[in-house]
């Protein structure tokens, strides 16, 4: 291309974006711009809200871009020179990176990054209740926002940002047991357990909560002071509770040692092996 059409095709893009569009292709003002963008020349966002990255999901999302492509892309924002500053997407770029991918589909965006990414990771569902009750926190002290205004901002009501928040009141020691081993506990039982003022309560209902405990039973088991018998939590619950306590002891056993020593198992526990991934397949399909 000539530099005198160069120049003449950089104008009509130009007046497009005065006006709001593309000329050219008669695009509205909002059309995402995709480009494709070295990875080095991406700068992690030091604010992202996502705190845990499960590294079998990581290998799992690594796999399938090899396999089938990078689905959606990431969101960057322009910054200093000629690199981009990440907004959303961290996951899908250090997958891109693990498989040895030197480029990376984006798409520009502007506006808040903190929104932006919060945004993003809540049409996803990608974040715990600890996660997005930092986020939501880091926006208020950022930005000065009420409760209601942050509300408008990322579509959530003025009660459930109120409520994510409170989990921040929670005790240092829960907070730590939610986000290292009990992440499968529903924000709406932190949220109950946050609403207590005294810390001793809130240890006895999360005990009792880490074993699948209820909504329903852990606001029985407040209006008793947390003294009355435990009720059953739900069979469910207690099975996914259960699961998680196994994948925890055994997340760092090699599975070469798990079998030489599962060959020392009499029949009939084999059997109870084979009953329990049965029921598993069962429930999952």
């Amino acid at each position: 291309m000539s530099r005198k059409l160069a120049r003449t095709s950089t104008q009509i893009f130009d007046k497009a974006a005065q006006r709001g569009g593309d000329a050219l292709f008669g695009l509205s003002a909002d059309f995402p711009r995709l480009l494709e963008i070295d990875i080095d020349r991406i700068a992690r966002n030091p604010d992202q809200p996502r705190r845990h990255f499960d590294a079998d999901a990581l290998e799992e999302l690594a796999r399938s871009i090899e396999r089938h492509g990078l689905k959606q892309p990431v969101l960057v924002q322009p910054a200093d020179g000629d690199g981009y500053r990440l907004v959303a997407g961290e996951r899908r770029l250090r997958a891109c990176a693990m498989i040895g991918r030197r480029t990376v589909f984006a798409i520009i965006t502007d506006g808040d990054p903190d929104e932006l990414a919060l945004i993003e990771n809540i049409q996803r569902v990608d974040l715990d209740a600890l996660e997005l009750a930092r986020a939501f926190a880091r926006l208020v002290e950022r930005h000065g926002y009420t409760h209601e205004a942050l509300g408008r901002a990322i579509g959530r009501s003025q009660a459930d940002v109120t409520r994510t928040l409170s989990i921040l009141r929670l005790p240092a020691a829960i907070l730590e047991a939610y986000e290292t081993t009990h992440r499968h506990v529903p924000k709406s039982v932190l949220t109950e357990i946050a609403a207590i003022d005294d810390p001793d309560l809130q240890r006895r209902l999360w005990d009792a909560a880490r074993e699948g405990l209820t909504v329903k039973a852990l606001r029985a088991a407040k209006r008793d002071g947390g003294t009355a018998e435990r009720p059953a939590a739900e069979p469910m619950a207690r099975l996914v509770a259960a699961a998680g306590r196994i994948a925890r002891e055994f997340a760092d056993a090699d599975i070469r040692d798990l079998r030489r020593h599962g060959q020392s198992l009499s029949d009939a526990q084999w059997q109870e092996l084979r009953r329990l991934h049965a029921l598993l397949d069962r429930l999952l399909a």
